[in-house]
């Protein structure tokens, strides 16, 4: 395996082949570049920093985050299509029919590392003097972005549910983009203490729990998109599950109505039902078609399970992330959270 420092070199390597070190930050989201390009960057800065404590990444994100906010639609002025008026927020025509529209996975994916950047430099000290003043300017800035997509959120339709409603699709949202915005509503719960933030991921993480089937107690299916009126077909692909994974392991790292066994579900979901005896992936969670598409980008970001799994279910889990990713020189933006998180749990190879 590589050394940690082979690992730190590639990632660097292919961070500055991404236009110069400046990712996707000086594009506009209107074909979606931010959401599911810049996004994986500034959450490859964060683990980096994690594993690194080089602010050089968290220079690295705020530098990129500036530019992002400066092309949010409200500091451009271009109104939503169903709000009428411009939001805080990264609108896009390519989901819409040629409407402009802020889709809220967008917020959640955009605005989910700034808000780990923010909860980080609150509870470290050390940080405050060269990032404390940015870091109240990006809570200011992603709060805004809660309080206009609030528009969306309703309560249900079970007990103690949530979700957020698209006025595009006249129902609830696909889970992954809910899932998403629950994740920056925990981050923005543990660091403002707004009870709301946490009354709403606990909903949205509801939602989604009583919705993921259990016909095999030793792991989870589930599907793209559950409709009001209980339609759900198929299950998800091992990409946007990496985004529902991603929600769940924060709710179970603070207690958030999934527990540790969960995480030992969505585990074994990637053990025997992803993972094939003849060496290839599965492309979703219930064990069909073929994943070679999502990979190794979806093996990387699964990896964030590795924090609140038993040793020996992580390591397989990281040698199975390993594997995927040994001949991938070239990295896209998403496979780039996957060699952060390579040597954040690089113990465990």
């Amino acid at each position: 395996m590589d050394t940690r420092k082979q690992l730190r070199e590639r990632f660097d390597r292919n961070d500055t082949a991404i236009h110069g070190g400046r990712g996707y930050s000086e594009l506009t989201n209107e074909n979606g570049e931010l959401a599911w390009g810049e996004a994986y960057i500034l959450l490859a800065y964060m683990e980096m920093y994690r594993v690194t404590r080089d602010r050089h990444y968290l220079r690295k994100l705020v530098e990129h985050f500036d530019r992002v906010l400066a092309n949010r639609d409200d500091a451009r002025g271009i109104a939503d299509a169903y709000a009428g008026k411009p939001l805080a927020g990264w609108g896009a025509t390519k989901y819409t029919q040629g409407k402009w529209h802020v889709w809220i996975v967008h917020t959640g994916m955009i605005a989910l590392a700034p808000a780990e950047f923010v909860r980080l430099v609150n509870r470290d000290r050390w940080l405050q003097g060269e990032f404390g003043a940015k870091a109240r300017h990006y809570r200011q800035r992603i709060e805004e972005c809660i309080r206009d997509a609030e528009t969306y959120w309703r309560e249900g339709p079970g007990t103690g549910e949530g979700y957020y409603y698209s006025p595009y699709l006249n129902d609830a949202l696909p889970l992954n983009q809910q899932n998403i915005m629950g994740s920056v509503l925990v981050e923005m719960w543990r660091t403002t203490g707004n009870r709301r933030y946490r009354d709403q991921a606990e909903r949205l993480a509801r939602f989604f729990r009583n919705r993921l089937r259990t016909g095999d107690s030793r792991l989870y299916d589930w599907a793209y998109w559950y409709r009001l009126n209980g339609e759900a077909r198929g299950s998800e692909d091992i990409s946007h599950a990496s985004l529902n994974v991603d929600f769940a392991v924060r709710c179970i790292a603070e207690g958030i109505v999934f527990t540790r066994r969960d995480g030992e579900r969505f585990a074994n979901t990637w053990s025997l039902k992803v993972k094939r005896p003849d060496g290839t992936w599965a492309g979703e969670v219930g064990g069909d078609e073929d994943g070679s598409e999502y990979m190794p980008h979806a093996a990387g970001m699964w990896l964030g399970l590795c924090r609140v799994l038993p040793r020996p279910q992580a390591q397989a889990l990281y040698r199975d992330a390993w594997r995927a990713f040994a001949d991938k020189a070239s990295l896209t933006a998403a496979e780039m959270v996957g060699v952060a998180r390579l040597l954040r749990y690089a113990s465990l190879g």
